[in-house]
């Protein structure tokens, strides 16, 4: 399967699962993604949901050979291609629930933007970001209103523009990522600002998807 689930006392687990391709995404995967959020969204026992990828890397973008320059393709399969990955990054948007993310090692391209439609970021101090679609002769078009609300139009224009890869520290005073820790606390980190026990992420999802509602 190309990504797991996995749900323990209201914390679902959603972990990427193609490390051989560095967790990449395809058409399958978008859609198995987008459904796996629709469910969870749904199913009101989940108080938290923990976006993290297999391996060394959190999530190399699209997979180039779904979505790469030497796939040709019309332009209405690229555009459907386009509104598949809208649809996925849309749906955890407005995901009823907390969303967080954990990020190990190169998170480029569509990564960003599942960082930037997350809720809450952690990233271990080593990881890396980019805009990698910029050097391939793609726009980040996709995920650049997300980044934008996120981020701001001054990191945007400059990252998005040039490709270039940016630290962890960056991505933290961007707005992208909230946290920066080293990678041996990355999973302990996560957890910590998971528990609801303690009332840190509140149980009542209503609550939580009004207060994200209006600031957007």
């Amino acid at each position: 399967m190309s990504i797991l689930v996995e749900s323990e006392k209201g914390l679902a687990r959603v972990t990427l699962n193609r490390p051989d391709r560095r967790n990449a995404f395809d058409a399958a995967m978008v859609e198995e993604i987008r459904r796996t959020f629709d469910r969870l969204g749904q199913d009101r026992s989940v108080r938290v949901i923990i976006l993290a990828g297999a391996g060394e890397t959190f999530c190399a973008g699209a997979d180039l050979r779904w979505m790469g320059p030497d796939r040709t393709v019309s332009a209405l399969e690229a555009r459907k291609d386009a509104e598949r990955l809208l649809t996925m990054f849309r749906t955890i948007d407005e995901c009823p629930c907390p969303v967080m993310v954990r990020i190990q090692g190169a998170a480029h391209g569509g990564a960003v933007g599942l960082i930037a439609v997350s809720d809450i970021a952690v990233a271990a101090a080593e990881a890396t970001f980019a805009f990698s679609e910029v050097r391939l002769g793609f726009v980040a078009g996709v995920i650049s209103p997300f980044v934008l609300r996120k981020t701001g139009e001054s990191f945007a224009r400059r990252f998005c523009l040039t490709g270039e890869p940016f630290s962890a520290a960056i991505a933290r005073e961007a707005g992208l990522v909230h946290e920066v820790v080293d990678a041996t606390g990355l999973d302990a980190q996560v957890t910590d600002l998971g528990r609801m026990d303690d009332g840190r992420i509140p149980n009542n999802r209503d609550v939580w998807w009004l207060a994200q509602r209006t600031t957007t």
